[in-house]
């Protein structure tokens, strides 16, 4: 059964350079896989706030308000200026339908600016948000984990994906009777960052909502792993044992 197994992987090694340019001498067409996972030691909220008032300005002024009261909070905690990234306040016109009259109506402003927080220590994450709901930051839109050594890690998944690409190749071409020669072409554009938090995103809008309900309660987040994969295609030439 073995033969028939390395037929099978040739052939899907062959599927995945359908769009390669391959040699018109004896080669051999191989995918090698890498990955690496790790703790996420960094976590990035994504923040937004809005108000809603009768003049533009009134709206504006109560938006900058309560960024400025999360800028001072944030200070408590040593965090960087250049760890926060805000938009600018943007205003637009707000209109609700009227049932009785059955059209829109102007009831006013709305101002919105978006916020970006990297805390580069989780052992702050639960007091940073309770921060941001004490100064009524209207929504923690997202929670992002990420690893400060992501470029190693990221390097170390394409390491892994070509040593697998060598030994695969090298126990195919065994199998023939043959052995792997000089490489022909090499292929690595496929990267992948997988973040896997959905716990924590559950748990911040939890508090969300406690917090609306004025019982906040604090929490322990839970810090899912962030997994790195690289995938690497070479064409090896094949030349035979002597």
């Amino acid at each position: 059964m073995k033969p028939l197994f390395y037929l099978s992987l040739l052939a899907l090694s062959s599927f995945a350079f359908a769009n390669s340019p391959l040699p018109n001498h004896r080669h051999i067409a191989i995918t090698g896989y890498g990955e690496t996972s790790v703790k996420p030691d960094i976590a990035i909220l994504h923040l937004s706030v809005e108000h809603t008032d009768k003049k533009s300005a009134e709206a504006k002024a109560e938006v900058d308000k309560r960024f400025n009261a999360l800028l001072k909070g944030l200070k408590k905690f040593d965090i960087k200026e250049s760890d926060i990234v805000a938009s600018r306040i943007a205003t637009s016109p707000r209109y609700e339908y009227s049932q009785q009259q059955r059209k829109q109506l102007h009831v006013g402003y709305s101002a919105n600016r978006t916020i970006k927080v990297t805390v580069n220590d989780l052992n702050l994450l639960s007091d940073v948000m309770d921060l941001a709901l004490s100064v009524e930051v209207n929504q923690i839109q997202h929670l992002e984990m990420a690893s400060s050594k992501e470029e190693e890690l990221q390097q170390k998944a394409v390491e892994l994906a070509i040593e697998n690409a060598k030994s695969n190749g090298a126990a195919l071409a065994n199998a023939f009777g043959a052995s792997i020669g000089k490489v022909y072409s090499i292929d690595a554009q496929n990267h992948e960052q997988i973040r896997h938090y959905s716990n924590m995103e559950k748990m911040g809008n939890a508090r969300m909502i406690s917090a609306d309900m004025g019982s906040v309660s604090p929490g322990t987040y839970l810090q899912d792993e962030l997994t790195f994969k690289a995938t690497i295609n070479v064409v090896f030439d094949i030349k035979s044992k002597s």
